[in-house]
């Protein structure tokens, strides 16, 4: 009788069948949204508030455009490896940009050089910090 239960529950079980879905994450979804921006400039001296809006990259899925950069409405592409962020060199619209950047939880810091090509004017070496906004 044992050995027929055993058989029966052997049976019923090897019918089930178990499904494990991985979830789907985007490393890329703790830096989107808007933030508001506050931007230093060691060359010229001076302080500038803004804000950026970052948003993801259809290329690659370690890339993020980052709109309204410098103030001056141009958009540049940062690529994300866990807290760093880095913006290759690029000129978007007649400015040069590269720089790096550290991600902590809302905030993100930021280090980066822009040139104005169009204008020739010094190479602007600035500071920012861009806090989330929710």
């Amino acid at each position: 009788m044992k050995r027929l239960l055993f058989f029966a529950l052997l049976i019923g079980l090897s019918g089930c069948e178990f499904y494990y879905y991985e979830p789907v994450y985007d490393s890329r979804d703790r830096v989107i949204g808007r933030y508001d921006v506050e931007e230093y400039s060691e060359t010229f001296n001076d302080y500038t508030s803004f804000t950026v809006w970052i948003e993801r990259s259809n290329n690659y899925t370690d890339e993020v455009w980052i709109d309204n950069f410098y103030a001056v409405n141009i958009s540049v592409r940062a690529v994300i490896n866990y807290d760093k962020l880095t913006i290759p060199r690029q000129v978007v619209n007649g400015y040069e940009v590269e720089g790096v950047g550290t991600i902590y939880a809302s905030r993100i810091s930021l280090s980066y050089r822009v040139k104005d090509l169009y204008n020739n004017t010094r190479t602007d070496f600035l500071e920012a910090n861009a806090y989330r906004q929710y």
